[in-house]
């Protein structure tokens, strides 16, 4: 018998998912209303029973999922937080999260490729979350709930609010030709929606707040004083 995958959200990284593990074998079903239909996947009204289930839902959905769901296997996630969910999930829940994902969105964009030789982060050993990890092509790595959210407050959220603020900054200004790669390439994260985003930021908030007036004091440091310091440390961090 095929190993089997529920998959409650197929957006992109639920979709995801599931187009890698069906292509290793598995038997792939999933729950969400926004997709109609699969031609590799069994669409579900409702989750049911099964070995093993992927949250894969945005963050606030799945931690107003997560304490109702029943299953007699192992249920894991995708979500960008690992701690909310850790907080309120039952003894079989094992919090994971990817380091992939795309500025684009939705089942239209997922690939079986996504995860291929990424990072997979989860909090403690289940061989059966290891095999579909596996499977997708990623590599599992261990770590507290506490320490990989304090993590991604610097690496992910910390990234998007400023790239945001500056989009919605510039919303109102005649740029024209002036618009250049640079902008573009910073501005990439802009077009993440804030049903994704603001609960992540909502959760992480009081971990989040200190690094974003760090950021705020290099700049007015940068305009109204000398900012060689910051070029070097930001010169030898992109070497690094």
């Amino acid at each position: 018998m095929p190993p089997r995958v529920l998959i409650i959200g197929f957006g992109l990284m639920g979709g995801s998912a599931g187009r890698a593990l069906h292509a290793r074998g598995w038997h792939v079903s999933f729950v969400d209303d926004a997709v109609p239909s699969s031609d590799y996947a069994e669409k579900l009204d409702a989750p049911r029973d099964e070995e093993m289930v992927l949250l894969a839902t945005h963050l606030d959905v799945a931690v107003k999922l997560l304490p109702a769901l029943r299953t007699s296997g192992v249920i894991t996630s995708l979500c960008s937080l690992m701690k909310p969910l850790r907080d309120v999930g039952p003894s079989n829940f094992i919090a994971g999260h990817p380091m992939a994902g795309s500025h684009l969105s939705g089942n239209v964009n997922a690939t079986a490729t996504l995860y291929e030789g990424k990072t997979w982060f989860v909090e403690s050993h289940d061989e059966r979350v290891e095999q579909l990890i596996r499977d997708c092509g990623a590599t599992s790595r261990i770590v507290d709930a506490e320490t990989h959210d304090a993590a991604m407050a610097l690496t992910s959220q910390l990234p998007q609010v400023l790239s945001t603020a500056l989009a919605a900054y510039l919303h109102d200004k005649n740029l024209g030709d002036f618009a250049g790669a640079g902008l573009r390439d910073f501005l990439r994260l802009a077009e993440m929606s804030h049903d994704m985003w603001g609960p992540i930021l909502a959760e992480n908030r009081e971990t989040l707040g200190p690094h974003v007036e760090g950021v705020a004091a290099i700049l007015r440091e940068m305009i109204e004083g000398d900012p060689r310091d910051a070029f070097a440390k930001a010169n030898a961090l992109f070497r690094r």
